[in-house]
């Protein structure tokens, strides 16, 4: 009886084991605040195709300015707002004696940073979108549909399949999204 308990205990950490080896990553979740390096990307996706797209080197340059800009804008703003944050954990520490309006303030002070750092992300996109001509405008944004369309079908396509098939009434409408 000894035996057999002490073997299939064994058994059962070694297949806990190799079953967290064998296991998948998980995905790496956005950035604490919420906003992710989507300026970057944009700066690299550019650089890439800047033939393609017939993006001057002038452009490129205003671009890349206006992106480390950005990112210095972010780290300050990143910055107050985790003060902001710790502020707050400081005036929730005292149960006894919590001061509600002190604690309003920090909230709305650090809700304030957030929206103006999504208020700031939104600059930056329509500033490079004017830096572009509308050709190039056009061609990113054809691009950004493809782009679109393979990921589409990358990341699940036989759930997607499977669920195509199964309401014929999605397939019309998945194709009309598609089209647009």
């Amino acid at each position: 009886m000894k035996k057999a308990l002490k073997f299939s205990i064994i058994f059962s950490v070694i297949l806990l084991f190799t079953a967290s080896i064998f296991a998948e990553p998980r995905m790496m979740a956005r950035s604490r605040d919420g906003f992710d390096m989507s300026h970057t990307r944009i700066l690299r996706t550019l650089q890439a195709n800047q033939k393609e797209l017939k993006i001057t080197d002038n452009q490129l340059e205003k671009i890349k300015t206006m992106v480390f800009s950005f990112e210095e804008k972010m780290i300050k703003m990143k910055n107050e707002s985790s003060l902001q944050r710790l502020e707050l954990r400081k005036l929730m520490q005292d149960r006894k004696n919590i001061d509600y309006e002190k604690i309003k303030g920090a909230l709305s002070k650090a809700s304030s940073y957030r929206n103006n750092m999504f208020i700031e992300r939104l600059k930056l996109r329509n500033e490079i979108l004017n830096t572009l001509t509308p050709e190039q405008q056009e061609a990113i944004n054809a691009m950004r549909k493809d782009m679109w369309k393979d990921r589409m079908y990358q990341r699940r396509p036989l759930h997607r399949e499977g669920r195509l098939q199964q309401f014929p009434q999605f397939k019309e409408r998945f194709r009309e999204h598609i089209k647009k």
